[in-house]
This record gives structure tokens, C-alpha cells and sequence, in this order.
């Protein structure tokens, strides 16, 4: 199954939100990255909510590492947060594995199942809990 790869850049919230959907592999997941970062609207100061709740991770433990790396090197202008959420054991010991590489220092990576969870990690007030959600609804594809 095809992966699906979108994101949404929230300027009021200061926040990035990286959307995917079945099939998470390296080759894609690096070129939503670089979209992003292209993006008019990027900027390099803002956090992340990655939701991986929908996906199938298809890295290996090498291109999960070498991901971390590029990410690292890519975005290594500022400190930034970044929330995983995760809504499966599977992705959650991936988000870990991720997590644990030794090259990323100025991007804190941390594992969430709840967007509750997530939102406090990078600083969004949970006000703006069920407008995040429904705009990580509007991305979805229904299969």
C-alpha cells in the first residue's frame, strides 16, 4: 500500500505537523521533509507533531538511523521540539529506536499516544486540541 505524506504548517502556533498514512519509507519521508523546508511559510524556529498513528513503518533500523542523521544535519539551525504519536507498540519501539540515535542534539524527539501528550511537548496549549485534530482529519485519504 502506498504511503501518504502531507503536512501543515500552523504560523499562529508556531507549529509543523507532518501527517502520514500507510507505508512509511525512507525515500518519502525525507522528500516531505524537504518540502516542508522549501515551503514559503517554513520556518526553521517552529515544532513538530509527526503523526505516525496511521502508518506502517517500512525503515530499517539502518534507514531509521540514517533519517535521524539527515533530519539532524537538515534542522540543526535551532533547538526544536518534536512529538512522535504513535497509537501502536510497533511504532512506538520505531519512534523509540529514532529517538535514542546518539547524532541528534538540538532536536528533542519525544513519544506520545495522546495528542494531549503531544501538544504540551511542544508548547501548544490544549485550547487548540480539537482544531489540530480536525485539521489532521482533513488530511487523512479513506481507503
Amino acid at each position: 500500500m502506498s504511503g501518504i505524506y502531507k503536512y501543515l504548517i500552523l504560523n499562529k502556533l508556531k507549529l509543523i505537523i507532518q501527517f502520514h498514512q500507510n507505508d512509511l519509507t525512507f525515500n518519502d519521508i525525507k522528500k516531505l521533509k524537504q518540502s516542508i523546508i522549501v515551503d514559503l511559510n517554513y520556518d526553521p524556529s517552529f515544532n513538530y507533531i509527526i503523526d505516525l498513528r496511521l502508518t506502517t513503518v517500512k525503515m530499517s533500523l539502518n534507514e531509521l538511523q540514517l533519517y535521524g542523521n539527515w533530519v539532524q544535519d537538515t534542522l540543526n539551525t535551532n533547538h526544536k521540539n518534536l512529538a512522535l504519536l504513535t497509537s501502536n507498540p510497533y511504532q512506538v519501539s520505531n519512534a523509540l529506536l529514532f529517538k535514542l540515535n546518539d547524532n541528534i542534539k538540538s532536536l528533542h524527539y519525544d513519544v506520545y499516544s495522546t495528542m494531549e501528550g503531544a501538544l504540551g511537548h511542544v508548547n501548544v496549549d490544549l485550547s487548540n486540541l480539537d482544531y489540530i485534530e480536525n485539521e489532521i482529519s482533513k488530511m487523512k485519504v479513506l481507503n
